[in-house]
């Protein structure tokens, strides 16, 4: 029958039918892993151990710190070739704000089922800047399909817009991290 071990050293969580001979996140010694009983039911578990909102924003952040690169290296003269690249910057400022959205639900069905709802101090600042990202990223997405501007204007745009979302998603990583052990029980 499987049971839960953990790491004494560095907390790492891992099913088995016995501990492993060696721990695969710090390396120590097998002998110092100990039984674990999780602190919420299996089934939430299950669902927790899927990391459905920590890969959902792996998109939208990547698209980010694309987005604001090549806008800078087009702006610098680094890319020359404008039609590649900038068609490669539309499509992404296009599918930003649907991937926003679709790792914004996946945060709060996470939200929920680590502390069963989503009005906690640390989920509400988080909502505020997912919606902020949001606000931002469709704001792009408006320009870019109903306004027509030149290319150098544009760049500037995309890159002051992509820089801001870098910002705001490095602080809903440090929000998150923060969030990541705990769990309400049950």
């Amino acid at each position: 029958m499987k049971k839960l071990y953990r790491c004494k050293v560095c907390g790492y969580v891992l099913e088995g039918t016995e501990p492993p001979g060696i721990c695969p996140a710090c390396g120590v010694k097998g002998k110092i892993f100990e039984e674990y009983e999780s602190p919420v039911s299996e089934k939430r578990r299950k669902m927790l151990d899927l990391h459905v909102h920590p890969v959902a924003v792996h998109l939208p952040n990547a698209f980010a710190a694309c987005m604001a690169a090549i806008s800078f290296f087009r702006i610098v003269g680094i890319i020359q070739d404008l039609s590649v690249f900038m068609g490669m910057l539309r499509a992404m400022v296009l599918i930003l704000p649907f991937s926003v959205v679709f790792a914004t639900m996946a945060g709060i069905f996470d939200g929920k089922l680590r502390f069963k709802r989503v009005s906690t101090p640390l989920l509400k600042k988080k909502l505020v800047l997912a919606s902020l990202f949001f606000f931002l990223s469709a704001s792009l997405f408006v320009i870019q399909v109903f306004l027509t501007l030149e290319s150098s204007t544009y760049n500037i745009v995309v890159l002051v817009c992509s820089g801001i979302l870098l910002g705001i998603a490095m602080t809903l990583g440090l929000i998150g991290n923060k969030l990541v052990d705990s769990k309400v029980r049950g």
